[in-house]
């Protein structure tokens, strides 16, 4: 039996507050593995899925495998099975996983490891890929979304579902200004009905596009047919974000339904001490029904 929980669930210490879980970024060798695992700090390891081979034996003929890398790379001394072999036996650790896939061949690949070690899984798993074409004029090829979300799906039905659009923004094509568009919005949230999506869903914003637009983002939010839905707010080393925007975005959604994985310098500048979680409206509701039974006593 798969005991996958939710982050909310598994780290009781954030108190429904969800920007305060804490991401390591680009686990992809053994070495940044044992780093994240050995770390008090890290909450939560994101590590990227493509096919390719391990770089520590002659494997000139042998054929691709899930490894850990980030494209262009093809090569690492980490598999997806050893990456979640270690995870899975570490003792004394409470680590949960995001797993990017690149490709939906890398992760057509990958569904036989993660079936076969489904019922070791007593953490949080996020199983993610830019599975739609998103700002600014995005030209990356996404993932086939009806592929990814049937197969997700069938192979691990407890997992939250990160399903994002590709992005062209930021330092590296001299892009600073853009946002979801309405469109796009439509596009995902119609995708996700369409295939019948139930399961906890996050959603992977770019925070420098969606301080932009903030209604159009809740819109996200509010027209998603998963039960239970969240926003991952990510950014890139040097995109330009407007932190005072942002930190409204947060406000107005709530800290209860935003993971916040952005650079150390981008969350010193937001604001978002006055936003709502579930836990405090539950300890304002009840200590008003106290103050309401003294009063009446």
């Amino acid at each position: 039996m798969c005991n996958v929980v939710s982050p909310k669930n598994f780290f009781p210490e954030v108190k429904g507050n969800l920007t305060k879980i804490v991401w390591a970024h680009a686990v992809n060798s053994k070495a940044e593995l044992d780093r994240a695992l050995s770390s008090n700090d890290i909450m939560m390891l994101e590590a990227d899925v493509v096919l390719g081979k391990l770089n520590e034996t002659d494997n000139s003929s042998i054929a691709e495998i899930p490894i850990m890398a980030h494209p262009p790379e093809n090569l690492s001394d980490l598999s997806l099975e050893d990456f979640l072999n270690t995870t899975i036996h570490k003792t004394g650790i409470k680590k949960g996983i995001k797993l990017d896939f690149k490709t939906i061949q890398a992760f057509e690949k990958s569904k036989p490891i993660l079936t076969k070690l489904r019922e070791n899984f007593k953490f949080p798993v996020f199983i993610n890929a830019d599975i739609l074409p998103g700002p600014v004029n995005a030209t990356a090829t996404p993932v086939n979304a009806k592929d990814f979300l049937k197969g997700a799906v069938e192979t691990i039905p407890e997992c939250t579902l990160s399903v994002g659009w590709t992005t062209r923004y930021g330092k590296e094509y001299n892009i600073i200004e853009g946002r979801y568009t309405p469109e796009q919005i439509k596009n995902m949230t119609d995708t996700l009905a369409e295939n019948q999506i139930k399961q906890s869903v996050t959603y992977p914003i770019r925070a420098g596009l969606a301080a932009n637009d903030i209604e159009t983002v809740k819109a996200l939010l509010n027209n998603t047919s998963s039960d239970n839905v969240t926003l991952t707010i990510w950014s890139s080393e040097g995109d330009h974000v407007d932190a005072a925007q942002l930190s409204k975005l947060i406000k107005d959604v709530g800290v209860e339904k935003i993971y916040l994985d952005v650079p150390e310098d981008l969350k010193k500048k937001l604001d978002f001490s006055s936003a709502s979680t579930l836990v405090s409206a539950a300890i304002l509701i009840a200590g008003m029904m106290l103050a309401l039974f003294s009063i009446n006593m």
